[in-house]
């Protein structure tokens, strides 16, 4: 039989929850909060990402607070959490910029990006199925349509769903899913490449799916390495141009 000391039952009795105790949170303010963070953090995430705040340019936390309607408290919480992720800088005197990655850290991530590519066409073109293929026919019957009629939103959505399809007809679920982390991380340094080259980039996929239509995998590798190295050259003379206005900006503001 068990035997309790009176103290143990007094401790036992004790720790016991009764019915007028609460079982909710008093108030979620925690849960608003971090919602409230999250939300800002992938909001000016994906501002950066898309190229609306290019890469060396300021972001100063009252404009940010404005942009977003919040205090400044979740945004100086949400520039701390980008700073982890690498897309922004933090000076303690000059406030935060998204940041400038050197010329040699494009030229990295240019060379991974084109082995990547040129790897996952050739799949694609040594695998291409009947449903790879009817995705293929559409997605360059849609694309040349909207390049055809000038319609810069269509084409784009096309070179956009371009990646995403061919990644996937390379059946190859680490590489496509390599390929994805990769873009997404670097969509930033390319957005504005691609938008002032819609109606090029899109010569250049639809080159590489009637080479994949084709069943030539030499050929698909060729030109989906090429295109991300054009794109490259792009975005290095463009990054170049930026960093050098920077530093002249910078001059100016010490002299």
């Amino acid at each position: 039989m068990l035997r309790y000391t009176v103290r143990e039952l007094k401790l036992v009795v004790h720790m016991k929850p009764t019915s007028s105790e609460p079982t909710q949170p008093w108030s979620d303010i925690g849960v608003t909060h971090r919602s409230l963070l999250s939300a800002v953090t992938k909001s000016l995430r994906d501002a950066i990402l898309k190229g609306k705040f290019r890469p060396g340019e300021r972001l100063p936390e009252p404009m940010l607070a404005q942009f977003f309607n919040v205090s400044r408290s979740p945004i100086r919480e949400a520039l701390r959490m980008l700073e982890v992720e690498g897309l922004v800088e933090v000076n303690p005197r000059r406030g935060a910029r998204v940041r400038l990655i050197s010329d040699q850290e494009v030229v990295e991530v240019i060379e991974l990006r084109a082995e990547l590519e040129r790897f996952n066409a050739h799949n694609a073109a040594q695998r291409c199925d009947d449903d790879l293929r009817g995705a293929l026919q559409l997605l360059l019957k849609e694309g040349n349509e909207a390049a055809a009629r000038g319609d810069a939103e269509g084409t784009k959505a096309a070179n956009d769903r371009f990646h995403a399809v061919v990644a996937q007809g390379g059946r190859n679920r680490y590489l496509a899913e390599y390929i994805r982390t990769l873009r997404e991380k670097t969509l930033w340094l390319f957005a504005s490449a691609q938008a002032d080259r819609i109606s090029e980039s899109w010569r250049e996929h639809a080159a590489i799916i009637e080479a994949i239509l084709a069943g030539d995998p030499e050929l698909s590798s060729l030109l989906a390495a090429r295109h991300v190295r054009r794109v490259g050259e792009v975005v290095r003379a463009e990054l170049g141009r930026e960093s050098t206005e920077l530093q002249d900006e910078e001059e100016k503001a010490l002299s």
